[in-house]
């Protein structure tokens, strides 16, 4: 399979990862474009150092960066109110869930997404790319111009400190 073709292949899951770091659908998916389009147009820069897959993650992450930069923040209740579920599917209930059901889950994931944002940058980056989009350690630290190692020390020190913060944040 050519780059070309994985740039395609990757597609989706690109999309999945946009949408944990921006946590808004809108710039998710502006941000997905954006570094697909990137990606299609500097495939012949592709040195094939890392996987196609990190250097899209990559692409998105500098977009996502530079989107942030020239955007105004929007409030955190609205961050919170659109952040996506772990399965990507949307944090608005469906009518057959029970109002209770779908209340707690909602308020849970508010609950863990502030206590994510608590953390430094780097914690929040590599507990989305493990726990978020399921990549192997070694993609990571590709993706992180890191070894393996600090990638698998970051991850533990991450998920302690967001233990932390879920344990002694007032909802928690």
């Amino acid at each position: 399979m050519t780059p070309d073709d994985a740039i395609w292949e990757y597609s989706e899951d690109l999309r999945r990862f946009a949408r944990y770091l921006c946590r808004h659908p809108e710039d998710a998916e502006d941000v997905a474009q954006n570094a697909l389009l990137k990606a299609a147009q500097q495939i012949d820069g592709f040195r094939g150092d890392a996987s196609v897959r990190t250097w899209l993650h990559t692409i998105a992450t500098n977009e996502c960066r530079m989107m942030r930069r020239r955007a105004t923040p929007d409030s955190l209740d609205l961050l919170l109110a659109t952040a996506p579920d772990p399965t990507g599917s949307a944090a608005i209930p469906t009518p057959k869930d029970q109002p209770e059901d779908a209340a707690i889950e909602a308020e849970a994931r508010r609950t863990v997404v502030a206590a994510l944002e608590r953390l430094p940058a780097n914690y929040q980056r590599v507990l989305v790319l493990k726990d978020g989009c399921g990549l192997p350690s070694a993609e990571i630290a590709d993706l992180l111009e890191t070894t393996v190692p600090a990638t698998k020390s970051t991850l533990h020190r991450a998920r302690r400190n967001l233990r932390r913060e879920l344990t002694t944040s007032p909802a928690g």
